[in-house]
């Protein structure tokens, strides 16, 4: 008896938020290009994700709920769960608030075939606020580029990303181990692609067909908490850039690597300036973590106002 022939694409959701995954879903099923499965992976949602589910009548449709809770500290545990039970050739993550357009699976189909080496590809992305409003667009980038440009553009501020814009092969992706785990998964998509844009490079749509939901109740929303996490979420990806960098043989990955290192800084001088006292006073407990020269360390302790508060009442 002959086996059903496999989707080439899996769009997976890994799902805990409810209040905009119906909207996601529909915007899944509303693609032109149809062969593909919709993978929904409940992270133990106590918001009834299988409910919302349950009222799409699609075969394309596949529902998994963990045994525990994967993306608590990182969500990107759950994405690699998601890339486990995948069928397809390659792998879109979605968050749960965010939608694709109708052509966001064409426009890349079409750009796969013209780039056969190339196992990360991406449209463009369009921010939305809680209503669904436009509020922003996310910057263009060229539609190839190397990795060592990709990394030039990211850290040089000319590029934002988000996991839901990639379209990633999905034998790639497990040669290299899967999704980079970060804490809070800050920085992981960026991470991921670093390691499988060194073969290949990135490709990339003009046509804005990806809408990230800017609100709230999503990580990029809260600007500035879990701000330890997000510390050693940027080290880790600035580590992994330097890593890609250092095996390069491009004429200008010097250059390219000062870019990295100036960025890295500036970045962490503002995540320590928006530090909570208790973060602080956890971070100068776990120093040995973050692999920060002592100097630098303490320079970027001392940004922070609320130190001086804090060593005033020490005294």
């Amino acid at each position: 008896m002959p086996q059903p022939s496999l989707p080439f694409i899996t769009i997976a959701i890994p799902a805990y938020k409810t209040e905009y995954l119906a909207e996601a879903i529909h915007s899944v099923l509303a693609q032109a290009y149809s062969d593909f499965e919709v993978l929904v992976v409940d992270d133990c949602s106590p918001g009834g994700v299988k409910e919302v589910v349950d009222k799409f009548d699609d075969a394309r449709i596949r529902y998994y709920r963990n045994e525990v809770n994967l993306g608590k500290s990182d969500p990107s545990r759950n994405w690699q769960r998601c890339l486990e039970l995948a069928h397809g050739e390659y792998i879109c993550i979605l968050c749960d608030d965010d939608m694709y357009g109708p052509e966001y699976l064409q426009t890349l189909i079409t750009l796969v075939k013209k780039y056969p080496s190339c196992s990360a590809f991406r449209c463009g992305v369009s921010e939305i606020d809680e209503r669904g409003k436009t509020r922003g667009y996310y910057s263009l980038a060229p539609e190839f580029e190397s990795v060592e440009e990709y990394i030039w553009h990211y850290f040089s501020r000319n590029n934002h990303q988000t996991v839901s814009e990639w379209m990633l092969k999905t034998s790639r992706l497990k040669a290299i181990g899967g999704y980079v785990a970060c804490p809070m998964a800050w920085g992981s998509d960026c991470s991921t692609v670093y390691l499988l844009a060194e073969h290949g490079g990135v490709v990339t749509s003009p046509v804005r067909q990806v809408f990230f939901r800017y609100s709230s109740i999503n990580i990029t929303g809260q600007k500035y908490k879990f701000v330890q996490r997000k510390v050693l979420g940027w080290l880790h990806q600035c580590d992994t850039a330097r890593y890609v960098l250092d095996r390069s043989i491009h004429p200008d990955k010097e250059m390219i690597t000062g870019v990295v290192e100036h960025e890295r800084k500036r970045e962490l001088r503002k995540l320590f300036r928006h530090a909570s006292a208790l973060e602080l006073c956890s971070m100068v407990k776990e120093h040995k973590k973050f692999k920060l020269s002592m100097p630098f360390f303490i320079l970027m302790m001392l940004r922070n106002p609320l130190w001086h508060i804090i060593a005033k009442r020490k005294k």
